[in-house]
């Protein structure tokens, strides 16, 4: 429930920035300045999060805490726009920006965490993929809600669904109140360590932070997909939306398919794999004007792009102790993963200056170009402790 929340939030927000540039006037350097923001501040709240959890236990109220923030900015996003305009509009968008991007930083790094004190270590690659899909339902159910909502009603009837995700936030307290996972609270510890993970933890997953940082590049494309296909692709909002739904909605089942393939063939080979596949179809989409490709391709993009959780935190599974894993979690996901995310739309907005090539073809082909070191890049990945 908490991951169908925390991805489904992450899949509407997009949808909303057609209406911004339409509607209210922001430019695309603007959004690309939020976009950078939401996945930027992971970088550091994450490690917090991850070190804290770890020295607290306190993986449950974590979780909910996280999902609350994320849901307070979702709804800012959709009611902002009736109530503001102008350089004031900028300035809330900014705050509410603020508080998407520390609640998306909760719960990767803890779900992992938790999955791991609850299912066995020849298993761990499925868990995390059947969990991994219930993100993915959320990805594609709440963004198709949103997309018949702003198309039928107004962008701040989305609200609606950030309301319901703190029903289901607080229902996820109630069901978690008294589960125990069985760690252990560290009360001997200085404030400094009990706030960010140790030097030889960041030096053990340095060259998989790397690898996820260039694959979060290249797969941080995926916010701008509704601006591309309305603005590039000449689509109207409703098939944006639609085909935007579906690119999310095939993590249901790539997450289950790589953690299974993590399974049996490897962490590193399943990474390989997912990698150079996104990385070949992302030039595909950037490359294409043909709709039927441009339509194939940005749905195949999502099989590689959504199977993340289980490839890189499985990984992270087999290079750490339980008592370290969130803390490591954090530093593969938040700083890795969406430090890249968070490149990819300045790299984007940039390049789709006037001065500069003026499309968003360029920012798209660029990412595909820097993601080639996230297959490069993984040999250098130790896969044991």
């Amino acid at each position: 429930m908490a991951h169908f929340v925390n991805d489904g939030l992450t899949g509407v927000l997009p949808l909303a920035y057609p209406v911004y540039l339409v509607t209210y006037g922001l430019s695309i350097q603007v959004v690309s300045v939020f976009t950078f923001l939401q996945n930027a501040l992971s970088i550091v709240v994450s490690p917090v999060v991850g070190r804290v959890s770890d020295v607290k236990g306190n993986f449950n109220v974590m979780l909910v805490v996280g999902l609350v923030i994320f849901a307070v900015g979702t709804a800012g996003y959709a009611l902002s726009g009736d109530f503001f305009s102008g350089g004031v509009l900028v300035v809330v968008l900014l705050i509410f920006t603020l508080m998407v991007g520390v609640g998306g930083s909760f719960y990767h790094p803890l779900g992992a965490t938790v999955l791991r004190a609850k299912w066995k270590e020849s298993e761990i690659g499925r868990a995390l993929g059947l969990n991994g899909s219930a993100g993915s339902i959320g990805r594609i159910a709440m963004p198709f809600a949103a997309a018949l909502l702003i198309t039928d009603y107004a962008l701040s009837s989305v609200s609606i669904l950030a309301v319901f995700s703190v029903l289901g936030a607080l229902a996820i307290f109630i069901i978690l109140r008294n589960v125990k996972f069985g760690a252990k609270p560290q009360t001997k510890i200085r404030v400094r360590d009990s706030l960010l993970p140790s030097r030889d933890l960041i030096r053990r997953m340095f060259p998989l932070t790397v690898v996820s940082f260039s694959r979060g590049l290249f797969t941080g494309v995926v916010p701008f997909i509704p601006l591309y296909l309305t603005q590039v692709n000449h689509m109207n909002d409703l098939t944006a939306g639609f085909l935007y739904s579906g690119t999310l909605g095939v993590g249901i089942i790539s997450t289950i398919l790589f953690g299974f393939m993590q399974d049996r063939l490897g962490p590193r080979v399943s990474l390989t794999v997912s990698n150079l596949g996104g990385v070949l179809v992302l030039f595909i989409f950037a490359t294409s004007s043909d709709p039927l490709v441009v339509g194939s391709a940005v749905l195949v993009f999502g099989l590689f792009s959504y199977s993340a959780f289980p490839l890189l935190l499985g990984l992270v599974h087999n290079m750490t102790d339980f008592e370290e894993m969130t803390s490591a979690s954090s530093i593969v996901w938040g700083i890795g993963n969406n430090g890249g995310a968070a490149v990819a739309p300045l790299v984007i907005g940039a390049l789709a200056l006037p001065s500069a090539f003026g499309t968003l073809t360029a920012g798209f082909v660029a990412s595909a170009a820097i993601g080639i070191l996230s297959v490069i890049l993984i040999p250098f990945v130790h896969s044991a402790r």
